[in-house]
């Protein structure tokens, strides 16, 4: 790989490869299947190590890291330790998991021997290349920590309960009822609201057909 950031090229990934990807990722390193999933465990056993990193978002804006070593994830250490942030770290490191799955061979032979080194190299790709491997591992990461049987067995009985109150309004409601489902099962998963909002959409459970 050339460690020219301005030559860096994302590999094609469709969404639902990057779901398969983690799917058998999880299945494989938390066969129990409970809930929320402690990402954090699936690093050992793929070679990862997890480093708190001190003032990692004012270096590079971020809250995890890939290194380039294929080896380490970093996440800011502030957050790590504020019980307040676990949803957030979570995700991270689920999406840094994401980027070593998805594209190791694209890092392999990005090495700098420096946390603020690697940072400015990432910094420098085009924009577009970031974003293609940013979506692929974010898309990796939510269908990870959110799996889809589980999710659509949540959001039925949500809907349930609300066919029980006699509410059946959905075309009416928009957004504001997305937010509803979304806040309480997001506290099953482990995970945002806004995590549980983008699975919605990209599940297909979203929007409801007014039949439902």
């Amino acid at each position: 790989m050339n460690s020219d950031p301005k030559k860096f090229k994302a590999p094609f990934i469709r969404r639902e490869e990057a779901w398969r990807m983690a799917d058998q990722t999880r299945e494989k390193h938390w066969p129990s299947g409970e809930l929320p999933i402690e990402v954090e465990l699936l690093l050992w056993p793929l070679g990862l190590k997890l480093v708190p990193y001190p003032a990692l978002k004012e270096a590079g804006d971020v809250d995890a890291l890939l290194l380039g070593d294929l080896k380490t994830i970093i996440v800011d250490s502030q957050d790590y330790n504020n019980d307040r942030m676990q949803n957030r770290i979570r995700f991270s490191i689920a999406h840094e998991l994401g980027h070593f799955i998805l594209h190791r061979d694209l890092f392999k032979g990005i090495f700098y021997t420096s946390v603020n080194a690697w940072i400015k190299f990432m910094q420098k790709i085009p924009d577009d290349q970031y974003a293609f491997v940013e979506q692929q591992a974010y898309e990796f990461a939510g269908r990870l920590l959110v799996p889809h049987e589980r999710l659509e067995k949540e959001f039925q009985q949500l809907i349930q309960k609300a066919k029980n109150a006699k509410f059946f309004d959905w075309d009416k409601t928009g957004d504001s009822a997305l937010g509803y489902i979304a806040t309480p099962i997001s506290r099953i998963f482990g995970v945002s609201s806004d995590v549980i909002e983008k699975r919605l959409i990209r599940e297909g459970f979203w929007p409801i057909k007014v039949d439902i």
